[in-house]
């Protein structure tokens, strides 16, 4: 299937978009079906209260935030041959950087966490990630490399610049570090998205020691604003909605 329409289908069923038409088509259907319509609008309504809340992330991400936080002790067990950081997205445009494209704020913290990694432990560094959707764009794994070497003072030794999900960072990152015969690799990407990555390099060949960023489930201490809705927090339950459609999709097409 097309990228492009994988990305419609996905945006489609997100939380904001799908509870919205169910809302419109409640509404249509008012006057039609009264019981039915009251049904679609409470449901569409109330997920969506309930979506917004911040106290609902910590719960939700929970059941994909499976790894821990990276400690020196599993590193140092470990023996790793190389750090991999997968691509989060770009941002377009950059006019402040006289640039296209930059790093979204998600590919940032793992840049920056990957950098952290590899100069505590003086390991060789693989970006990887393509171009998805805009052609005329650099690869994220070129622009990951610019920001590594230029703002982080980190040496980028391979890039894979051809994938455009994580089925196939691992796919083609393993042709890459398979020609070095690297096969021991310390993984960074977010939290809420390592337990997908996990399973397709493991099943690539690799053997993979997590390392996590940005865990939603760690939230701050409850307070009265933790059950006041937001919009970061719908934006953030999102985001783990994301990760369990992209886990059974990943099931059935992987």
């Amino acid at each position: 299937m097309d990228i492009f329409i994988i990305y419609v289908i996905k945006t489609l069923l997100l939380p904001m978009a799908s509870l919205l038409i169910l809302a419109f088509i409640g509404l249509f259907l008012l006057h039609r079906q009264r019981l039915f319509a009251m049904v679609l609008l409470i449901f569409s309504l109330s997920a969506l209260l309930l979506l917004s809340l911040p106290i609902s992330i910590r719960y939700l991400a929970n059941t994909q935030e499976i790894y821990p936080p990276l400690t020196i002790e599993k590193i140092s067990r470990f023996s790793a041959q190389a750090i991999v950081i997968l691509g989060g997205g770009l941002s377009k445009p950059a006019p402040e950087y006289a640039q296209a494209a930059t790093l979204k704020t998600n590919s940032l913290a793992r840049v920056r966490y990957g950098a952290f990694l590899a100069k505590k432990n003086q390991l060789p560094v693989l970006v990887s990630d393509g171009k998805v959707l805009a052609a005329k764009l650099p690869s994220e794994a070129e622009v990951m490399s610019e920001v590594l070497n230029n703002e982080f003072n980190q040496a980028v030794d391979w890039q894979e610049h051809r994938s455009r999900n994580t089925a196939e960072n691992a796919l083609y990152t393993w042709e890459i570090l398979a020609k070095e015969n690297i096969q021991r690799i310390i993984l960074v990407t977010h939290a809420l998205h390592m337990q997908r990555a996990v399973d397709q390099f493991v099943q690539q060949g690799f053997k993979v020691l997590p390392a996590p960023t940005m865990f939603l489930s760690r939230s701050d201490e409850l307070d009265l604003l933790s059950f006041i809705p937001s919009a970061q927090a719908l934006q953030r339950n999102t985001l783990v909605i994301h990760e369990m459609m992209g886990r059974l999709w990943y099931k059935l097409r992987y």
